[in-house]
């Protein structure tokens, strides 16, 4: 009688389709895009008026610009 075990089961589903496993590096890069994006999408909100616009230094123009874009997108898009 032979002692081998069976083979260990071949999985059908390709690597990209298996649960994310973030780790404590990809979870830090994860919070950290999440408090940006979110930061983000509080500046690009702001209800500030003409005189605020002055007092940061921006036109009407650039703040369409900046409230045109989406949280995920920096200022290189």
């Amino acid at each position: 009688m032979s002692h081998l075990s069976a083979p260990p089961p071949i999985c059908e589903t390709p690597p990209s389709c298996h649960r994310a496993q973030l780790g404590l590096f990809g979870t830090l890069r994860l919070l950290h895009h999440l408090a940006l994006w979110h930061r983000r999408a509080r500046a690009r909100a702001w209800p500030g008026g003409p005189e605020a616009l002055d007092d940061i230094g921006l036109s009407e123009a650039d703040r369409r610009v900046e409230c045109g874009r989406w949280f995920w997108q920096g200022r290189d898009r």
